[in-house]
């Protein structure tokens, strides 16, 4: 037998081995999804206005040059709809953005993402983050070493096809000892990965520990969850007019949403992604925030983002305002990487 012609064998094997153990898991509920890629137009600042810092000046403000007129490109971005006949959308809350839905589990359970590429712009697919899979749910298109373990069949969906993907929140997917009770995760799309979530093609994973998530996964404890993602997206090929220094998709306050009550417990899970100038520090003026459980938890008000990381943290909301919530990088704070949330009273 070839070298080639048994690597092809021992990955038959294994899939069929990974697919046996996953038919034989004792699975909590099966959460299913329907979610596809669609091609929209997207603008970083509906207002037209710098909503957040005026530098003095009173706000609102004319957004800067050179962003001024330029803030509205096409993107290619994940939206669920209700149901298999992907018809009608799913309300999204605003403070989502960009991104698409939230995917949540709790640790056990088994979720299906019936995936339909609907995009114009050729192959894409779902690669998770955290998530148990088989290689055909991988979502990811690559070859192993010389060639031999080929991609799964869920790596390239075409133009106008679908695929069920099949992920599995085990034990190791959800929040370890020293961690809060849920976590997050990334999941893009994963064929040519730098231009796919660059063209908006990303969203949040959330996984709660068994046993303490309400009916829709979500953590019994707290009582809002956001998500932020700090990312530059690149519109024009590095140009500074296409530098969009977004918080989930929105530059210069243009991100609404994020509203609490007074005393309410709040989730916040934090994501970077993008190039080596995706250096994020994540502030929050007004309050402090816990990274881990309470034996080991880290109390702050920035956190530290590289490209792909994940971070959640919780915060006491009991300071009633509006605050800003911005990355400290001096050069992004200049471009609009800021938005404002709201502790009600």
């Amino acid at each position: 037998m070839t070298k080639s012609k048994h690597s092809v064998l021992k990955r038959r094997v294994f899939a069929f081995l990974m697919c046996v153990t996953l038919s034989s898991t004792a699975f909590g509920a099966t959460r299913e999804y329907f979610v596809a890629a669609e091609d929209i137009v997207w603008d970083y600042a509906p207002s037209g206005q710098n909503l957040v810092n005026c530098m003095g000046q009173p706000a609102p403000c004319a957004i800067p040059q050179p962003w001024t007129n330029s803030h509205t490109f096409n993107k290619t971005r994940y939206t669920e709809y209700t149901d298999a006949t992907f018809t009608t959308k799913k309300v999204q809350p605003q403070w989502l953005g960009i991104l698409g839905p939230v995917i949540r589990a709790e640790v056990g359970d088994l979720v299906i993402v019936h995936f339909c590429n609907n995009s114009a712009t050729g192959a894409l697919g779902m690669h998770p983050h955290g998530f148990r899979y088989t290689k055909d749910n991988e979502g990811a298109d690559y070859y192993g070493v010389n060639a031999g373990t080929a991609p799964g069949t869920g790596a390239q969906v075409a133009p106008g096809a679908c695929f069920d993907y099949q992920w599995h929140a085990d034990k190791s997917s959800g929040p370890a000892k020293g961690d809060l009770s849920s976590k997050v995760w990334w999941y893009h799309s994963h064929i040519n990965e730098p231009a796919e979530t660059n063209a908006g093609l990303l969203g949040p994973i959330i996984i709660t520990r068994k046993g303490q998530a309400k009916p829709d996964g979500s953590p019994k404890e707290v009582d809002q969850e956001f998500v932020a993602a700090f990312f530059i997206f690149d519109e024009l090929g590095g140009a500074e007019p296409g530098l969009m220094h977004s918080i989930n998709g929105y530059i210069f306050g243009n991100l609404k949403g994020f509203i609490v009550n007074n005393e309410d417990k709040v989730r916040w899970h934090v994501l970077g992604m993008g190039n080596e100038v995706d250096l994020h520090t994540p502030h929050w003026h007004g309050k402090t925030v816990t990274v881990g459980a309470k034996d080991v938890a880290t109390r702050t008000d920035v956190v530290n983002l590289l490209p792909a990381t994940m971070i959640t943290a919780d915060m006491k909301a009991d300071n009633p305002g509006e605050w800003v919530f911005h990355c400290h990088v001096s050069d992004h704070i200049l471009a609009g990487m800021s938005t404002t949330y709201q502790i009600l009273p």
